[in-house]
């Protein structure tokens, strides 16, 4: 496994949830440039940072695809997390609860008798009932995934960027709105490339 370092910015918590998901998501690499996944998750949890996330977000933010694309289950995430926080003011379960919300519940080993576009439909309802907090995590993962679609893969932006324009509209709970209106503008900008 590639050497890898925890960035400085992360505190105590942050690097313990960082390790827990270098070690969950192992080898795994980004599809586009083919760096380490938790590249990913270091750049969800740092906008995260840039606006105003508690530490529990940023963890949530560097676990939010564990549960959905490793064999962590949620009791061993639970088990980790309250070791982790014993003794601090961070509540295990409002992580945990974070990133259930952020993990996809309608995939297709999930639903298979729905489509894509059905899956994508329920899964935005669900998602527009999820906390502020969950939805401002999800808009800086869908800022880092639209950066890198639009870029790598026009072939998939033409499926991926009509799904996210319906998704942004029920992420309005998301704060600061300032996070909103940057993830418009990136979509947006997505949206005029493949124009």
């Amino acid at each position: 496994m590639e050497e890898l370092t925890c960035p400085t910015a992360f505190h105590d918590l942050e690097q313990k949830a960082w390790a827990f998901a270098v070690q969950a998501h192992g080898e795994q690499r980004r599809k586009y440039h083919n760096e380490p996944y938790v590249k990913h998750l270091e750049r969800v949890a740092q906008l995260v940072m840039v606006y105003g996330g508690t530490t529990g977000m940023v963890m949530a933010a560097l676990l939010h695809d564990v549960l959905e694309d490793t064999s962590v289950t949620e009791a061993e995430m639970k088990a980790f997390l309250e070791e982790i926080c014993q003794g601090s003011i961070v509540k295990p379960e409002e992580v945990l609860e974070m990133v259930v919300d952020l993990t996809d519940q309608f995939t297709k080993q999930q639903k298979p008798g729905h489509n894509r576009k059905r899956r994508k439909e329920m899964e935005r309802q669900r998602i527009s009932q999820t906390s502020p907090r969950a939805q401002t995590i999800k808009l800086c993962d869908i800022i880092d995934n639209t950066r890198d679609i639009a870029e790598y893969d026009i072939s998939f932006a033409k499926v991926y960027i009509p799904e996210i324009v319906a998704l942004l509209e029920v992420l309005k709970n998301a704060e600061p709105f300032q996070l909103y209106m940057l993830a418009c503008y990136e979509v947006q900008k997505a949206v005029y490339r493949l124009e």
